[in-house]
This record gives structure tokens, sequence and C-alpha cells, in this order.
């Protein structure tokens, strides 16, 4: 069993709490502690390429992304049949997951936090 799942699924722009999830996985990982991130609902926002948010917006929290890796979060999930993956220009570290395999993926894990 797999130990942390972070579920992002606020938007990035409207509150804190995508930010605060990706502080976590940062947080965790930089303690050597397994995390994978899921994307979905207002959260998939994060994964538009050439995004531009204004000062009051917050943050440009998608150019973490990048850098995940340099933190061993490799396994980012998305579901398959999403409006993000039928517009095709998303950030290309995503691994989709078909519905079944979606649903699935919460059971896999010990803990399982959503932001």
């Amino acid at each position: 069993m797999n130990n942390t799942l972070i579920h992002l699924s606020s938007s990035p722009y409207s509150s804190l709490a995508c930010k605060e999830g990706l502080d976590l996985a940062l947080v965790l990982a930089t303690f050597e502690q397994p995390v994978d991130l899921c994307l979905s609902s207002a959260a998939l926002a994060l994964l538009y390429d050439n995004q531009a948010p204004n000062k009051t917006d917050g943050k440009q929290l998608y150019k973490l992304l990048d850098g995940l890796e340099f933190y061993d979060i490799e396994n980012i999930y998305v579901e398959k049949n999403s409006e993000l993956m039928r517009a095709g220009n998303i950030w290309s570290g995503t691994k989709a997951l078909d519905s079944d395999d979606w649903h699935a993926l919460f059971s896999q894990y010990q803990h399982v936090f959503r932001f």
C-alpha cells in the first residue's frame, strides 16, 4: 500500500487550498515520505500551459510543477475523460487514468488529503 495521496480539487486562484496541498506534498517529500498527487475539478486549471495570472490571483503555482521531480514526486494523476484531457494543452507530467483506475486510486493509499 502506498503512503500518501494529495488530492487537489480547489481552484489554484480562488483560495489558498491548492497552494497548501502543494506545500504539504513538498514538505512530505523533503522528509523522504513518498507522496503522489491527483488533480480534479477546479484544480485542473493548474495544469494549463501558458498561464499568466495577475497579482490578485496570487502566486504562479503552475511554476512548481516542473520542480516536483526534484522532490521525487513523479506521480501526478488526472482522470482521462476530463474536459482538460480533451483540450490537450496541459502540462505533460500528468498520468491519465481511466474512470475505473481513478476510482480505485483512492483505496491504494494509507493517507489521502483533499484540498
